[in-house]
Formats: structure tokens, sequence, C-alpha cells
């Protein structure tokens, strides 16, 4: 088990006809979390991070993103079931080239507002270098929507046309396309409308895995439906975030935090642990999102 390519995970998952979760974290309680969750359940898995948000300009201290890749892949190497790791969403080339040093078993660039012969482009030499390396790449043909909660602004996206995803993913190599079918990043609240017959035209059309990402803003009832179709793939993130932070907020609400020694409070990992409750609210959420993708006891 443990650490496997991000090409056994797909082939097992179009086999199998389940679909695997990326479960994205931001330090080492939430990817541990995941894995525990994964192997609770029995389940495949991938686990990683944004490379939008590990090398963000606005970041108050520097974080490197090889310290990242030593992470998840010391965790995955520790696993009992097979995980594959993953720096998604780079919104700088230079940053998916950092990524393919660092090990991470699959990258992947985003550009929602470059043009696409450009993209393709970019896209190419991109799975030059990473097949170089025997690093798998994911692309996204189409552009999400995106769900800003503080304003109730939603970001129109576009969705993705068959056939010239079918032509990007021929002409560039990817292994792997993220498609936009109704799917909205950052979506809470509320359920997006997918357009499912498109999602079965691109399924016949592309000879690549499918993605989906905003799997937080999904209904848990299509997962099943969109395997089916050749999704071999859906990214959960910010509602791992959002369970913590509930979790969190209980905590306090409930715990005299003044009265307690703050060794158990943090570090010392007991039930009295606010990073064990967060990891534990981590891991019945990434459970619940196991057993919807049909991934469960799916670990050989």
């Amino acid at each position: 088990m443990a650490l496997v390519s991000m090409e056994s995970i797909f082939r097992h998952a179009l086999e199998e006809k389940y679909s695997v979760g990326y479960f994205e974290s931001w330090n080492l309680e939430s990817t541990y979390a995941v894995v525990r969750a994964a192997e609770q359940a029995r389940s495949p898995v991938i686990i990683g991070c944004c490379g939008e948000y590990v090398e963000n300009p606005a970041r108050r201290y520097r974080e490197h993103l090889s310290v990242y890749a030593a992470m998840v892949k010391a965790v995955a190497e520790e696993a009992s079931v097979p995980v594959a790791t993953l720096l998604n969403e780079a919104d700088e080339v230079e940053t998916v080239y950092r990524g393919i040093r660092a090990g991470f078993g699959m990258v992947m660039f985003a550009d929602d507002e470059m043009p696409l012969a450009e993209l393709e482009s970019v896209q190419k030499r991109i799975v030059e270098v990473a097949h170089a390396c025997n690093i798998a790449v994911e692309a996204e043909v189409g552009a999400l929507p995106m769900s800003h909660l503080e304003s109730g602004h939603l970001d129109q996206g576009w969705k993705t046309d068959p056939d010239r995803a079918a032509q990007f993913v021929q002409r560039t190599g990817v292994d792997a396309l993220a498609v936009s079918i109704g799917n909205v990043h950052l979506l809470e609240g509320r359920k997006a409308e997918l357009d499912m017959p498109l999602l079965e035209r691109l399924s016949k059309a592309v000879k690549v895995p499918l993605v989906l990402h905003g799997g937080t803003g999904i209904d848990r009832a299509l997962f099943r439906e969109a395997a089916k179709l050749r999704v071999a793939k859906v990214n959960v993130g910010a509602g791992l975030k959002r369970v913590v932070i509930e979790a969190e907020r209980r905590y306090f609400a409930e715990t005299e935090v003044s009265k307690m020694n703050p060794n158990h409070v943090l570090g010392t990992g007991g039930p009295a642990d606010l990073g064990v409750r967060g990891q534990e609210a981590i891991m019945q959420e990434v459970v619940s999102y196991i057993r919807a993708f049909g991934g469960e006891n799916k670990a050989r």
C-alpha cells in the first residue's frame, strides 16, 4: 500500500467505477486526519496542498513548497492504504516546476484567464518536464464560478466544451482533466446544479480520467453517477476547513480553557487537545465523502 502513483489510483477508480477523493490539507494535523480517515474507510486517497495558497505572495510568513511535499510524502509512506500526492491549482508556472522538483506525484497549473491556445503551449511543456520525472499532470478546460461568502456574489465561469477538451488533451498529453459542468468553487449553504448530460458527453469525448473540483458544493447523491461517467477524482477543500472552524468554535464555547493546563489544550494529543478535536471533525467528514464517492473498502 502506502505511497503509489497517480496512474494506479486512476486506473483502479475507473475499473471499479468510483471516485477517489483529493482532500486538501494545510498542515500536518489535517494531512494525518485525511489519511487516518481513508484507513478507517479502507479507501485509496489523494493528499496534497494548494500551490496558490502555499506560494501566495500575500502570506505574512513564507513557507517552502518542498516542506509540504516532504510532509505529504512522509505521511503517505506510513499509510496502510494506497495514497498519491498532488500539488493542486498552482497559479504560477514556476510553482509547478518547483512542485515537480519537490516530488509531488501529480501537479496542476490553473489559469482561468489564459487563452486556450497559450494554455495548450504551457501545459504541453509542463507535461514534457513532469513526465520525464514520472510525475502526472492534471489540467483544466473550462472555468468554475467562484462563490464569495462574504458578499454573496458568484463569479461567472464557463462550461467545458467536449470537442475543445478532447483536442486539448490530445495536444498536451495531460493525464487528467478537470471539467466545469456547473460545479462551483467555495460554494457553501446550497448545492450546485450539475449538467449531467454535459458530463456524459465529456466522458465519451475525453480519453483521460475526469476530475470535479468544488466538491464541497456538490450534492453527494450525484457522486456515484459521476463516477460511472469516468470522474475518477473529486476535490474537497473548503468543507474540511469549515468543519475544523466549527469544531474549534464549539470547543471554546464548551470549555473553560483559562482553567486548563495549556499543554492539555495544545500539544499532548489527548482527548482534550484542540487539535485532536479538529482532526476528528476532518476524519468524520472525509469518511462521509469517501462513502458518497463509492470508495469504501476499495483499498487493495
